[in-house]
This record gives C-alpha cells, structure tokens and sequence, in this order.
C-alpha cells in the first residue's frame, strides 16, 4: 500500500505542476467538489469545509478526585468524504472540537479547560456512535499539573452522498478504564 502511494504520488507531480497556474477547468473542478481546492479535495487530511460543521449540544458529569466536574457547551461536529485511492472507496473524516466545552468543579467552582480536537476516519455509513476521550484539567492548575479524562459520546447521522452531518447529540461520562 506504501509502495501504491509513492507511485500514485510520483505520477500527480507532473499534474500538480499543471494545476499550479489558475485555469478555467481548475476552477470548475474546484466548484464540483464544493469550492475547495481541487488537491485538497483528494486529501484526506485535508480541512473539512466550515460549511459541513455542525455544533452539538453536550453536557455531563466526570467524577473523581479531587472533585466531580460539569461540563456544558457545545462540540464543534465537522464531517466530509475523501477519497481513498488504494481501495477506490470514499472514507468519511470527522473532527471533533470540545475546545466550545467548560467544566466547572462541584465543590470548589474551579473552572476546567479541554484541549484539542480529535480526528477520526470511519467507513461511510448513514449513523455512528462516537466515543472519544478528551483530557481536561483546572485552568489553574500549573503547567506541569496531571490532567484527568473524560469520554465524549456522540450519536452521528450522516448524508452519505456528501459527508454532512444531518443530526446530532452528545454527552459527557466518567471513563470506566479496566484496573
């Protein structure tokens, strides 16, 4: 498969080369795929258009020491199609954003932070439940400080001609890790 790509790779340059000038088919090309660059439409780690973002309501509760934390907001839900050249199916990129998500601690009011987001690649299909674990900590806690974790939960549909996401819901939970 490494091998199918670095000759697939080899064989685009001469095409990149072309596409590097501006031209009428390049710009028709570009509108078909939804008005992003046409090499970047064949990417699949290409930026999902702003257009497919969805945001989702999400709230709930991780509990553990030093104290409970409630978390409320909303996810940012980014969905699109990409090609895969070596099985010639489309695969469908998310990109889960909780940085829209707060926490605040139950006995001490500490407010917590969540950072980055997740990408995730799957099969296209019309709905997928989603689990992801995000680290948090205090937003005063030192650098240094050990975050905890918490599980995302999303149920997904999806159009599955062009990767939008067509209904949502999230939630929060304490991870239930194996000791």
């Amino acid at each position: 498969m490494k091998m199918h790509r670095a000759l697939f790779a080899a064989a685009l340059s001469p095409l990149v080369a072309l596409l590097a000038a501006p031209s009428n088919a390049q710009e028709a090309a570009a509108a078909a795929v939804g008005g992003a660059g046409l090499l970047e439409a064949t990417s699949l780690f290409a930026p999902v258009p702003a257009a497919l973002a969805t945001l989702v309501p999400i709230r709930g509760v991780v509990s553990g020491t030093p104290e409970s934390v409630a978390f409320t907001g909303q996810a940012k839900v980014a969905s699109r199609l990409a090609p895969d050249p070596d099985f010639n199916r489309p695969r469908l990129v998310l990109s889960i954003d909780l940085s829209g998500v707060a926490g605040v601690g139950s006995s001490t009011g500490a407010k917590y932070a969540i950072f980055g987001p997740e990408l995730l690649q799957r099969e296209v299909a019309a709905s997928y439940a989603v689990e992801i674990t995000f680290p948090f900590k205090s937003s005063t806690a030192p650098e240094a400080a050990i975050a905890r974790t918490g599980i995302a939960s999303f149920v997904l549909d999806f159009d599955v001609n062009t990767g939008a996401v067509t209904r949502a819901s999230g939630g929060v939970s304490t991870p239930n890790f194996p000791r």
